[in-house]
């Protein structure tokens, strides 16, 4: 009689594999400590860390990969050599079979494949944590379409992953109580529920279609059309957009400085006019044609911006763009979700003295927001946290100032947020010039107060 196996359950089993995958991530954070230093020690940790943790994501899976990415954009709470090597995540999971990708579509859409699909092509066209996906022609119109269809098990999966992540997260908190200066916990419910958000894929659909009602009346910028018969929360069917990637722009019949033009412009209007912010924008998800067209792709992460939050990053860049540093302190300061600042003089001074510096030497002569991310080095000196926004912003405007320094480097970003500052300022009923509300050196009156 043979002795049963005894199986752990779901939950039990899953935190056994990333506990294995932390164990075995420690030794990287070991080596790579143990090197000669070729940097300085307040460094050294945060890169370790990020070798560490980039080796943790690839071995426990999916959640993590993903996690690690969105992690990666949050230099507002995360030293810059860690986020610097967590940006070098990718993701490094196989495609699943293609009777798992007919058996998701067919459940979903409650059809056979070949009566929604004239052709579908078994082999992806690109395999990511979250989804993959195929080419395929509908039957319906002989549109050529992208079918992006979710990892079977992710949703459940997700949520396993997600209790782990919130459980270390509060250990971490009690074991170092500094750490609950950055919020680990609440960091990390805020980094699962963006994954959630793009594992949903009917959030992604209603983001394009957000996205193309913002921009309707401008035809240089496009999204891929969406197909709702044939989508779900599990499988999303679009155009198949065949534009070209930035690496082939040079020797094709586009107009490089129109392009750079219509991004830019597509950038500021998402900011400082919709508020509603594509917040996974890189080069991977940007394709174009001529002459100009700039077609946005992989709409799950948005960035939505109340009114409020609006016109802050509206008064804030505006102060930096003008010279304003005093402005752009208390602004920083009077909006951090944390602040436990003890000298606030001492603070000021600092991020004034920076921002005349880069007037000094012109706007058009430095990398905006570049720039902005070594604020965020200040505003972690003095223990404030910026709002998470102002981390997507930034996301949003690099990306748009890497295109322009690589095909117009003439164009100045700067240059062209300015006009959507000051429509935004001005729709809002405020002044173009941003107002001091305190005597140089001292503490807002509104606002949190400063605490030691």
């Amino acid at each position: 009689m043979r002795r049963a196996m005894y199986r752990l359950p779901g939950p039990a089993l899953r935190a056994l594999q990333v506990l294995a995958a932390a164990l075995a991530s420690i030794g990287t954070f070991v080596v790579t400590l143990a090197r000669p230093p070729s940097t300085s020690r307040s460094e050294r940790i945060p890169r370790a860390l990020g070798r560490a943790l980039v080796a943790f994501c690839g071995r426990a899976g999916a959640t993590y990969i993903k996690v690690g990415q969105i992690a990666s954009t949050r230099s507002d709470l995360l030293p810059a050599a860690l986020v610097d090597e967590l940006a070098a995540l990718q993701d490094q999971v196989p495609p699943f079979p293609f009777e798992e990708v007919r058996e998701i579509v067919e459940n979903d859409l409650g059809r056979d494949l070949e009566s929604i699909f004239e052709s579908f092509d078994p082999s992806p066209v690109a395999a990511a944590s979250v989804a993959q996906v195929h080419r395929a022609v509908l039957r319906k119109g002989g549109v050529v379409v992208a079918v992006k269809v979710r990892r079977p098990g992710l949703v459940e999966k997700l949520e396993v992953d997600r209790r782990i992540l919130l459980a270390v997260g509060r250990a971490l908190e009690r074991l170092f109580p500094t750490l609950r200066l950055i919020a680990v916990e609440g960091a990390l419910e805020t980094f699962c529920t963006a994954v959630r958000a793009q594992i949903h894929l009917m959030q992604e659909a209603h983001n394009n279609q957000r996205f193309q009602r913002n921009f309707a009346d401008d035809p240089g910028i496009r999204f891929p059309q969406i197909y709702p018969d044939a989508c779900s929360d599990a499988v999303l069917t679009m155009d198949f957009v065949e534009g070209l990637h930035e690496s082939q722009l040079t020797d094709s019949a586009c107009d490089l400085r129109a392009i750079v033009e219509t991004g830019m412009r597509c950038v500021c209007r998402m900011i400082f006019l919709h508020g509603f912010t594509h917040a996974d924008l890189h080069p991977g998800n940007l394709r174009f044609s001529p002459p100009s067209t700039v077609y946005l792709l992989d709409l799950g992460l948005v960035s939505s911006l109340t009114d409020e939050d609006r016109i802050t990053v509206a008064r804030t860049l505006f102060a930096f763009a003008t010279g304003d540093g005093p402005t752009v302190a208390r602004l920083f300061y009077e909006n951090s979700p944390h602040a436990r600042i003890s000298d606030y003089a001492t603070y000021e001074a600092e991020i004034s003295q920076f921002v005349a510096a880069l007037q000094h030497r012109g706007l058009a002569n430095v990398q905006l927001t570049l720039e902005i991310g070594k604020i965020f080095d200040i505003l972690r000196r003095h223990r404030i946290q910026a709002r998470s926004h102002m981390t997507m912003v930034n996301l949003a405007l690099m990306t748009v100032e890497g295109l322009a320094r690589r095909l117009a480097p003439e164009l100045s970003l700067s240059d062209a947020a300015l006009p959507y500052l000051v429509e935004a300022l001005g729709a809002a009923g405020d002044t173009p010039l941003p107002r001091k509300t305190a005597a140089r050196g001292e503490p807002p009156a509104a606002g949190p107060a400063p605490s030691a």
